[in-house]
């Protein structure tokens, strides 16, 4: 074989492995850009309480859109003390987080709160650690108000948003809603929302407030509606029949109100328990009922067969009812000649006397009633047959 033919195989190999690198190093990059570029999916936002003083009145000069708010800080508000210098003024941290970017020009202190969620306070004075990394509870002042970047105006430009992975790419504001009970929506138009008065409120846990035509303590035939609305909740909830939901994490993130039908608990008496979550990571529990549910009629008296007795009143008894829910409540009672009779006559008890009874043959009939309201069937339980 000739000599420059002896060595093709290898050339053809070498350029194998240089195409397999090749493909190697573009699918590593291909994995690094995914990485950084294609945003994560966003973990639940946290809830946020107004970064203001608590128990003070600050107005919102600029609200969503237009002015200095129209590119991805669209749903940033500017917020300045209603009866107060606005200078100094102790701002604190919206929701729990860790100090991930800080800009002394204009002030500029941003937390991260897990994921890609993050929370932006510019003009401040100063702040209280712009050490990365340093993690602020909900509520804990992180910075005091100023005017860095914006000379005379003393405010503060607050802003909640959502990045790529690498904390700039893809920045986008999100429309704000507070624990304190503020929802503040896109609307349209510019300045949304301006001139709005806001007042935050001090850190307290959530509270829970049940509505309900039910009555706790009470049996039901129908299915039951139980609502409840958290009040500074936001940072989600769990719920549960008849024992406590868990307490590790919420079932539902950032909801504030919820049901329950106590169709779903199935027959018996029910508790329904809430635990709520609140910005600052504080939990409630709280529990409505007990309540019962029971749809199934009670067992009907086993029959006594005739009987005979003399003139006048005659006693009656047999063996009562049963009901496995909410409990026989008691009878209702006929004694006639009527095969398919019925009253209203009522006894708690499975024993009754009669009004005195002339010569003749009577039916005696009941129908069990339970304390829920069910009510089984007439039934014949035997005859009396009165002598002379």
């Amino acid at each position: 074989m000739p000599r420059s033919h002896a060595f093709l195989p290898c050339r053809s190999n070498e350029r194998r492995a240089t195409t397999f690198h090749l493909l190697l190093w573009l699918l590593a990059l291909c994995l690094f850009l995914i990485t950084i570029l294609i945003p994560r999916p966003l973990q639940a936002a946290p809830s946020l309480i107004l970064p203001t003083p608590p128990g003070e009145d600050w107005r919102i000069l600029q609200g969503y859109a237009c002015g200095t708010h129209n590119s991805w800080d669209r749903y940033s508000l500017d917020l300045a003390q209603v009866n107060g210098p606005t200078y100094n003024a102790p701002i604190r941290a919206a929701a729990g987080g860790a100090v991930w970017y800080w800009e002394s020009g204009s002030g500029t202190l941003i937390l991260r709160h897990g994921g890609n969620f993050f929370t932006m306070y510019t003009h401040l004075a100063r702040a209280v650690s712009t050490q990365p990394g340093r993690y602020f509870q909900a509520g804990e002042t992180l910075g005091f108000a100023g005017d860095r970047g914006s000379p005379g105006v003393p405010h503060l430009h607050f802003t909640a948003f959502t990045a790529r992975s690498d904390g700039w790419s893809g920045k986008q504001s999100v429309p704000l809603r507070f624990a304190e009970g503020y929802d503040l929506p896109e609307i349209g138009g510019c300045n949304q929302h301006g001139g709005k008065i806001l007042r935050a409120a001090s850190i307290k846990a959530p509270e829970v407030a049940f509505r309900s035509a039910a009555q706790p303590g009470q049996w039901y035939t129908t299915d039951q509606r139980i609502e409840f609305v958290v009040a500074w909740g936001g940072g989600g909830l769990s719920q549960a029949w008849n024992r406590e939901p868990p307490g590790d994490a919420p079932m539902f993130a950032r909801v504030t109100d919820g049901y329950a039908q106590i169709a779903d608990a199935g027959e018996g008496m029910h508790t329904l328990k809430v635990r709520a979550w609140g910005p600052d990571g504080r939990v409630t529990l709280a529990e409505f009922g007990p309540i019962g549910y029971d749809v199934t009629p009670p067992s009907a008296p086993a029959p006594f067969g005739d009987l005979s007795a003399p003139a006048g009143p005659v006693a009656l008894q047999w063996q009562p009812a049963s009901d496995a829910h909410s409990g026989v409540k008691g009878y209702r009672i006929y004694v006639g000649a009527n095969p398919e009779g019925a009253s209203d006559w009522f006894t708690a008890e499975p024993a009754v006397k009669t009004e005195p009874l002339a010569p003749g043959r009577y039916l005696v009939r009941v129908q069990a009633l339970d304390v829920a309201g069910n009510a089984g069937p007439w039934i014949t339980l035997g005859a009396i047959t009165v002598s002379p």
